[in-house]
């Protein structure tokens, strides 16, 4: 016997009496044990692409293995490959030259401008004219159409950040997010430019907003690698502080100063600016790969287990701090995020694979949340099970575990049946179902449910609320906490003050609303006249909504 081996042995009982105690309650064990595998420092913080990340798929497939779920990926495995371009900056600079009126102004990205990289590699200087388009919104629900009139052909659009205030918020954040891009793409232009609202200056301050520049942006890519997403062939993306906006609007119908003052009233109508603008920058494109995981429990009802209801949680995470100080911890572990989220589910699918529901249950650990939701997203656009067969998706996605919560908060249960099945499955845990306590932040479009939504479904994001059980509000200064010291931050780690009790609450509570999803006689629907089941879901059956 080596004397490795003896000095190893020896220190075993050091090891195992300095182990904290495990809960007594069975499935807070079993939940902190998947935390504590999924957010291990071995794990590298789940970047996406990374060997960690491979790691903790392999991790979640075979739990679905040992389950006995049937592979749902490509080809009968757990997994689904996802491609995605990941351009960087090839530049020590990168500039933008402003021509309007016989002047020039120079801007440097990371000072008055933020830019993205190309979607190819190599040197470029992408030189167009200028049109603004509003608020640069289309929808037929809303009878907006911003770029009517317009002729942005070969040209870049400028237009306002965000939506008018007079808007419902999640649908707001819908068309702020979606319908730019894709409109500039469809009227042939050359790239979107981000001038700001009053209302976002002030939200967010322009020095605040500048370490966004020279990170690197990843975007899907389809069979052929092509980019794949909303105006993905745009050439370029990009804002401009106030300085920078005044001079394109300079000579134009309207100075920016006017145009700010009239958006904080409502919609703007475009017009033609004068000016020119160039855009200098190198990048370099890299292709990278990484796996949706997916396991199918199928029901037990001859008719009802053609359907199919989803629940969804992320698996990946930040990664690595790119330039650590010497002896600085440099992994963000996402033990919170969404380790937590992650050990739901594959609680989940232990619990429902004992006693099988009617409906089919599909288990999905998505990859590519923290990069804009799109592991879902190509998911959503490429599913390998018939999406039609799809009638819920709850998705879990960071719950608050360091506070006995009292309440919970659905996202998107005001909008569809699976709303009252949430509430019956939290008044029998004796748990409220509180309302958005943040309708303006519009999280309803900000997770791994919202390519689902868009794809038709009736969806749900759960999370832990704001009271705590003795009706306090302490929930509320946990998340508070998190947010402002862990939130992707190094510390998001195990040694935080997790209520692993709670988590195990929190776990049955998700659980029996997929089981009484899945045992429902009626599958989910939308309410009538909702924006959302009314977009993408116009010939579905819908509910009265109630009262």
């Amino acid at each position: 016997m080596n004397k490795r081996f003896l000095t190893l042995t020896a220190t075993l009982p050091l090891i195992v009496a300095a182990a904290p105690a495990a809960p007594a309650d069975p499935l807070a064990a079993s939940f902190r044990a998947h935390v504590a595998f999924l957010a291990d420092d071995l794990m590298e913080g789940r970047g996406l692409g990374s060997r960690g990340h491979e790691i903790a798929a392999n991790y979640v497939a075979q739990h679905f293995a040992r389950l006995g779920l049937t592979p749902a990926g490509d080809n009968n495995t757990w997994f689904q490959r996802v491609s995605f371009a990941e351009s960087r900056f090839a530049s020590d600079r990168e500039t933008a030259t402003i021509e309007t009126g016989g002047k020039t102004l120079n801007l440097e990205n990371g000072v008055g401008l933020v830019l993205s990289p190309g979607n190819e590699t190599g040197v470029e200087a992408v030189s167009g004219g200028l049109v603004f388009a509003g608020y640069g919104l289309q929808d037929k629900a809303h009878g907006i159409d911003d770029f009517a009139g317009l002729d942005v052909r070969g040209k870049y659009v400028v237009v306002l950040s965000g939506a008018p205030d007079n808007m419902n918020s999640e649908e707001a954040a819908h068309l702020a997010r979606t319908s730019k891009p894709i409109a500039a793409e469809a009227g042939g232009a050359l790239g979107l430019i981000t001038v700001r609202t009053l209302k976002e200056a002030a939200r967010l301050p322009w020095e605040k907003f500048t370490p966004r520049a020279r990170l690197p942006r990843r975007v899907l890519l389809s069979a052929n690698g092509q980019p794949l997403g909303d105006g993905a062939s745009l050439k370029v993306r990009a804002s401009i502080d106030d300085a920078a906006a005044a001079a394109i609007f300079a000579g134009s119908p309207m100075d920016f100063a006017d145009v700010q003052a009239a958006a904080a009233k409502g919609a703007v109508k475009g017009f033609a600016l004068p000016g020119r603008l160039t855009i200098r920058r190198a990048t370099t494109v890299e292709r990278i790969t990484s796996p949706n995981v997916a396991g199918l429990l199928p029901g037990t009802d001859p008719r009802l287990k053609a359907e199919i209801v989803v629940i969804s949680a992320h698996l990946d995470h930040v990664g690595l701090k790119a330039n650590p100080k010497p002896g600085e911890d440099r992994i963000f572990n996402g033990a919170m995020d969404n380790a937590s989220g992650s050990a739901t589910l594959l609680e989940a699918a232990a619990a429902l694979a004992k006693a099988p529901p009617k409906r089919s249950v599909l288990f999905l650990s998505t990859t590519a949340e923290e990069s804009g939701l799109l592991g879902a997203d190509f998911f959503a656009r490429n599913p390998t099970v018939d999406v039609q067969r799809i009638v819920a998706d709850v998705n879990i996605d960071m719950p608050i575990l360091t506070c006995d919560f009292g309440d919970v908060v659905a996202f998107g249960g005001d909008r569809s049946t699976i709303g009252p099945i949430v509430a019956a499955a939290a008044r029998a845990q004796k748990l409220g179902l509180s309302p958005d306590p943040q309708p303006e932040e519009a999280v309803f479009t900000r997770s791994d449910h919202y390519p689902f939504v868009r794809r038709g479904v009736p969806s749900v994001f759960l999370k832990t609320g704001w009271t705590d059980t003795k009706r306090g509000m302490a929930c509320k200064d946990a998340e508070r906490a998190f947010r402002l010291n862990n939130y992707h931050e190094v510390s998001d780690q195990l040694d935080l003050p997790f209520n692993w009790n709670a988590a195990a609450k929190w776990t049955r509570l998700n659980i029996a609303i997929i089981r009484n999803l899945a045992n429902a006689p009626t599958a989910p629907r939308w309410y009538q006249g909702d924006y959302f089941g009314t977009a993408f879901a116009p010939n579905a059956p819908k509910a009265p909504k109630p009262r």
